[in-house]
């Protein structure tokens, strides 16, 4: 945790982060980088935050916070499929922050990283929210009454990190055709997928087509 109870100089440090990540890449951003734009000094710096990993995090839990706030009401709106579509959109006009997030992300896949439990706590709630978003979206009609939304949760995050880290990758890549493309084809397999039914025998069996996929 960081070692000053100033909220209001954490809160400057962390938005100056982000402007510092957004000037260089982030294999070039430290604590003097950050005290430029913050306009302290680095000793300054790192009494408030000794540990810079941990302010790294702030740096992501400030910008995706925002980011999920600013698109709320598309998820309440107008269902998970859109909301994921204006992440990407989004991370367009921040590239620099979405290549330290993936970065980070396999950083702190290793148990032993400072920040792993959190990063993990936080990607598990996305997903949890997916899902949630998708259930919901079955009830109100906006997707096919059979699908999963736990299963469709998975795919979308799927497409939401691979596209994202081959946007980074490959020059050729046309991030929202590439993800309407992929959902179109996703929901084809969602609508093949019938409701869980009772048998006359009392036992559930699901009405699918011949060819639908189980997902």
């Amino acid at each position: 945790m960081p070692a000053t109870d100033d909220p209001d100089l954490r809160a400057h440090i962390v938005a100056a982060g982000i402007f510092a990540y957004r000037a260089a890449d982030f294999h070039e951003v430290g604590p003097a980088e950050v005290a430029v734009h913050a306009d302290i000094t680095v000793e300054e710096f790192r009494r408030v935050y000794p540990v810079w990993e941990l302010f790294v995090v702030a740096v992501i839990d400030r910008w995706n916070t925002a980011q999920r706030a600013a698109l709320r009401s598309i998820a309440e709106q107008d269902g998970a499929v859109a909301y994921v579509r204006a992440r990407l959109e989004t991370g367009l006009g921040d590239p620099a922050l979405v290549r330290l997030r993936l970065a980070l992300l396999s950083a702190a896949s290793n148990p032993s990283h400072a920040a792993a439990g959190w990063f993990r706590k936080q990607y598990t709630t996305s997903f949890e929210d997916l899902t949630f978003a998708l259930a919901r979206d079955v009830i109100a009609g906006r997707e096919s009454s059979g699908s999963s939304a736990r299963h469709g949760a998975e795919q979308l995050l799927a497409l939401y990190e691979g596209l994202q880290l081959q946007s980074l990758l490959r020059d050729d890549v046309d991030l929202l055709p590439g993800f309407d493309r992929a959902v179109a084809r996703m929901r084809v397999g969602w609508g093949a997928v019938q409701p869980v039914e009772r048998s006359s025998t009392g036992a559930h069996r699901s009405r699918r087509s011949r060819r639908g996929i189980r997902w």
